[in-house]
Order: C-alpha cells, then sequence, then structure tokens
C-alpha cells in the first residue's frame, strides 16, 4: 500500500453524484467514514485531512505552524498532525545452512 494512503475517495455512480471517503481495515476491506457528500471539494478536504496530507500556500509551498496556537497545527490540512504507526518487530534472519567453517588444527 502506498505511504499514508489509508483513505480513498469513492464515488457512487449514480446522478447527481454522491461521494464518500472510504478507510482500509487491517483485512483490507474499503469501509466508509465519511459520505454521501454531494461536493467532491468537500470529500477531497476530508480525505486529506484524514491522511495527514500537508498544507500548502497559493503558491503550493508548504505551510509551517504558528507556535503561539498550540492546539492546531497549521502544517497539516484540517489542524492535527497525523499519528505515526509503530514499527513492526523485526523478525530474526534464519540459521544459514551450508558447509561448516574451518577451525584452525593443531
Amino acid at each position: 500500500m502506498a505511504k499514508g494512503k489509508d483513505y480513498v475517495i469513492s464515488e457512487t455512480g449514480e446522478f447527481p453524484p454522491q461521494y464518500k471517503v472510504l478507510h482500509k481495515d487491517e483485512d483490507g476491506i474499503y469501509r466508509p467514514v465519511f459520505g454521501p457528500d454531494p461536493d467532491l471539494e468537500d470529500a477531497e478536504r476530508k480525505c486529506d485531512e484524514m491522511n495527514g496530507v500537508r498544507a500548502r500556500d497559493d503558491k503550493g509551498h508548504y505551510v509551517a505552524d504558528d507556535p503561539s496556537t498550540a492546539d492546531v497545527n497549521e502544517a497539516y490540512v484540517g489542524g492535527k498532525k497525523p499519528t505515526k504507526k509503530k514499527a513492526s518487530a523485526k523478525k530474526k534472519a534464519p540459521a544459514k545452512r551450508g558447509r561448516p567453517k574451518k577451525t584452525a588444527a593443531k
């Protein structure tokens, strides 16, 4: 799966179109978390907010966080920094097989 893309936008296929934001669970099934919403921009904003997309200004540059506002993080869409996922425990490499090493003989 792509980095940080746990949320996607889906269209219902009806007229007028309705958009939903879906979340991919551990079992690989997408479940709706937002919508249906007739406005695509609202669905895109909600999807970006949930994926933790960085905010940009009108020139396309990243926006920095304002330290004077402790409750809002302006650097991210929606004002919240995404939580980091815990790294899975690394598995120990299996023992090598093959010819045993030579030992010094006296």
